[in-house]
């Protein structure tokens, strides 16, 4: 049990007499002191769980005060604390209750805005962004009326959740509106790191790495933490902008800080790793990819330990020792299994608490219903029958509305949720023919052609690794990936067909996305079916043209056709069925429309098959 400490003690005795206004007041600005001073701190180091004990300690002597504005801090606390141990709907009910308190008794408005501020962060913690924006907004201009201080903070918020939604000129006005007007170092710091990081992701290196060098002149950062992450990261832009050397004593700069901190983990370690892999010191990077391996296994961090075998396979390869990398790619793979496992797990457990969550909310709802309709009883009885008639309707038409938009959500999510899983169930059966493919040429004692099949395979693992991780990945880097898969199958059928590739000028530099594998099915459905009849001259051609709004994708061959539905066709109407589910949700996501067409090019007395795609994208 934790004691509290003396001066709560004496003051919870001298509640339970009765006390005039400004004492009861004193007492409740100094518990609300020791909640900032003595449970925030385990906020940051994050125990939550200490703080809940310290929390539900303070609790009877928050209820014997009874001052709206200890009750609302400590209602916002509790909901820090349980959703920090992921107890989302908990947290919620206690934010509200909050927020209730403070609009029905609050004149100065701040503990409004402190509800408001809270609640943005948890909705943006459940990717409700809409709705986090619309809270943390609210905030942001009543503190210009009532609060100019907490004025960073909200900026910090905000960046955050348009950072998520992807509105580049938002973010960065509110980072820098943060930073200018913040006066607290370790908020600054925060503030600096982020928009070192957005100049990053914006692709302007200098600027970030300008910036940073900038805040070492600033005497107002002296926290050991903050400088160990602003070393780091600045070690980790120089190394990305070609300066290894230079980039890796800011590196190790920041581990012996950390070090100092006992504050390292498996992240830092592997970021070593790949900065001596890219200065070709392999042996020095082996011994930071064992540490990163063993403390990422402590923390249970897949994320990191897939990287970890990645980067040893990428070190292998580069060595010529491809045995050694096939293996680390070989446990990368598994290791990815796991974290995709992980992370299916995790998000239908999302799935299951969001109904609990609903049900929460229309209690609280239902109870501040009901208090308003009774404070209106007992001013005019008649205006109440006709405030309840208007009243429900407009619950009954908002709550219609909002059952529409939960249940599109829910769809979009279900189905993005079934396409990941389609999607994992197709590469095992792949990968096993690659590698009987392979078997046969090692039999054969072909060795440099198994080695060409081996690094092109390798190739393809490795990026299938990365794209897989996404709903969306670059266009340039799904290119990349269909080349390496008719590469691998060319080799496999030798001399029976070849392929080209047009995409038009420039798209490199376009920076446009799309959904992971759609050209690739029908290409396999090309190989498998429509060539394979054709012993030599077949030729499969891929085009992509740039559009509006879409890319207009043409696969052709000049194969056999369509054939009759038989069993041995199933697979390709499947595969071709899930294509056009995908389409269907990328067209209600981005708002422009999606087509399939496949034609038989006997009808133009020709041969083979064409495949025509629409496909809305995104940029970055």
């Amino acid at each position: 049990m934790q004691r509290i400490p003396v001066i709560l003690l004496l003051l919870l005795a001298a509640a339970c007499t009765q006390q005039s206004a400004p004492v009861q007041k004193m007492q409740a600005d100094s518990i609300m002191a020791y909640m900032k001073s003595d449970i925030n701190p385990f906020f940051h180091d994050h125990r939550p769980r200490e703080a809940g004990i310290k929390l539900d300690s303070l609790l009877p002597l928050v209820q014997q005060l009874d001052d709206y504005r200890l009750t609302c801090s400590w209602y916002r606390f509790k909901g820090v604390q349980l959703n920090m141990q992921e107890q989302p709907d908990s947290a919620r009910y206690y934010i509200d209750l909050s927020m209730a308190l403070a609009l029905q008794k609050d004149t100065t408005q701040k503990q409004v805005l402190g509800a408001k501020v809270q609640l943005a962060d948890l909705l943006k913690d459940q990717q409700q962004y809409d709705s986090a924006l619309h809270y943390a907004r609210d905030a942001y201009y009543l503190a210009h009326k009532v609060d100019t201080p907490g004025l960073p903070i909200i900026c910090f918020r905000l960046s955050e959740i348009y950072t998520e939604i992807g509105d580049a000129p938002a973010i960065r006005r509110y980072l820098f509106e943060g930073y200018e007007r913040c006066t607290q170092p370790k908020l600054k710091t925060v503030l600096a790191n982020s928009i070192s990081k957005y100049y990053a992701d914006a692709g302007h290196n200098d600027s970030a790495i300008l910036f940073f060098k900038e805040m070492e002149r600033d005497t107002s950062f002296s926290n050991p933490y903050f400088e160990a992450v602003r070393a780091e990261n600045l070690g980790l832009l120089l190394v990305d902008d070609g300066k290894q050397e230079e980039g890796l004593q800011y590196q190790l700069k920041g581990m012996a800080i950390s070090r100092e901190l006992d504050d390292l983990d498996g992240e830092s370690y592997l970021n070593l790793a790949v900065t001596y892999s890219k200065m070709k010191q392999y042996g020095a990077a082996d011994v930071y990819i064992d540490t990163a391996l063993a403390l990422a296994r402590k923390e249970q961090d897949q994320n990191v330990i897939t990287r970890a075998w990645n980067r040893r396979s990428t070190n292998f390869e580069a060595q010529g020792n491809y045995k050694a990398a096939y293996a680390s790619l070989d446990s990368a793979y598994k290791s990815f299994g796991a974290e995709l496992d992980s992370s299916l797990a995790l998000q239908a457990r999302e799935l299951e608490t969001q109904y609990a969550v609903k049900a929460k909310d229309d209690e609280i709802s239902a109870l501040a219903f009901e208090n308003r309709v009774n404070r209106q009883i007992r001013r005019q009885q008649q205006v109440i029958i006709v405030a309840i008639v208007v009243a429900a309707v407009l619950l009954a038409l908002l709550g219609v509305l909002l059952w529409r938009r939960r249940a599109m959500q829910l769809q979009l999510r279900e189905e993005a949720l079934r396409q990941r899983l389609l999607r994992s169930q197709m590469e095992p059966h792949f990968i096993f023919n690659t590698l009987s493919v392979l078997q046969s040429f090692i039999r054969g004692d072909e060795k440099e052609k198994s080695i060409k099949y081996l690094n092109k395979f390798a190739r393809l693992v490795r990026i299938s690794l990365e794209n897989a991780r996404e709903s969306i990945v670059p266009l340039k880097d799904e290119l990349v990936a269909l080349e390496s898969y008719l590469s691998l199958q060319v080799m496999r059928f030798e001399g029976t067909f070849d392929f080209r590739i047009e995409v038009y000028d420039h798209y490199e530099d376009d920076g446009l996305l799309i959904p992971p594998m759609l050209l690739q099915p029908f290409v396999e459905n090309a190989i498998l079916h429509g060539l394979r009849r054709v012993e030599q001259g077949g030729l499969i051609t891929v085009r992509i043209d740039r559009r509006q709004h879409t890319l207009h994708c043409v696969i052709e061959d000049n194969g056999s056709g369509l054939q009759p539905v038989v069993a041995e066709v199933e697979k390709q109407s499947l595969s071709t069925l899930i294509t056009q589910e995908r389409l269907s949700m990328l067209s209600k996501q981005t708002g422009h429309p999606a087509t399939l067409q496949i034609t038989d090019k006997k009808t133009e007395n020709s041969h083979g098959l064409r495949v025509e795609m629409d496909i809305p994208f995104r940029k970055k």
